[in-house]
């Protein structure tokens, strides 16, 4: 199964600091991300609330020889107040505008955000053979099912295929009408199941989701851990009679 190959670009000042060597070296079969090159300095833009259209983006972000697909990270809103558009030619703008406030506030990482576009835009390639401009084709569903292909009309959405995300039945049997690679569809299930929050605050959550049971099991870890001293003071004592 070949890897599908996104050449990763960062526009202007992303404000909002990214793990890039942690994105590269992200373990997946199904696609492999490549930090090429990054644009210093954007020009104004020219769309409506400071929004930049999908012709300026275009003018600016050229496809990336030697890769599938073109990514470009910016943080700034976007034509229509999306967070991705898909531009001709391969290439993709993805905006942390509000995004990166939006899941960090939820405990998520702005690199999953990013790994978790990266696997939509790849299922889109590989079913596609490309990638459809925004507007030209769309996979598009409104209802929110945890699934890759959320419409997310509320950017606060993205959350919720943020956690281990999907492929709905839906869009499952999309990829299959496509005849994508056998190997393709195991191994990315495999893989969206490390999209998720850091064990600290999976703990947390689970904290707050049965506060009961926590209380239970710190008082029953507490009342183990004196015990267990208790044996090993006792022990002490009678090896080295001295320190009773």
């Amino acid at each position: 199964m070949n890897q599908i190959r996104i050449s990763l670009v960062t526009l202007g000042s992303l404000k909002q600091p990214v793990d890039v060597p942690y994105l590269e070296k992200w373990s997946s079969v199904v696609m492999r991300i490549e930090h090429r090159a990054s644009v210093g300095q954007l020009p104004d833009a020219e769309g409506d609330d400071w929004q930049y259209t999908d012709e300026q983006l275009a003018k600016v972000l050229a496809p990336s020889h030697g890769a599938d697909l073109t990514l470009g990270l910016i943080n700034a809103p976007l034509e229509d107040n999306y967070f991705l558009r898909r531009l001709p030619q391969n290439v993709a703008i993805l905006s942390l505008h509000e995004m990166a406030e939006i899941v960090q506030y939820e405990n998520f990482t702005v690199e999953t955000f990013i790994l978790r576009v990266a696997y939509e835009l790849t299922c889109l390639y590989k079913a596609e053979g490309r990638i459809p401009p925004t507007g030209e084709l769309s996979w598009k569903h409104d209802d929110i099912r945890g699934c890759l292909f959320d419409m997310c009309s509320s950017k606060g959405d993205i959350v919720f295929s943020l956690q281990r995300p999907c492929l709905c039945d839906a869009c499952r049997n999309r990829l299959h009408q496509r005849q994508v690679d056998a190997k393709f569809l195991p191994a990315l299930k495999k893989e969206l199941t490390g999209l998720k929050k850091t064990l600290y605050f999976r703990l947390s959550d689970w904290v707050r989701a049965h506060p009961i049971l926590a209380l239970a099991l710190t008082s029953l870890f507490a009342i183990a851990l004196n015990l267990v001293s208790s044996a090993v003071f006792e022990k002490a004592k009678r090896c080295w009679p001295w320190i009773a």
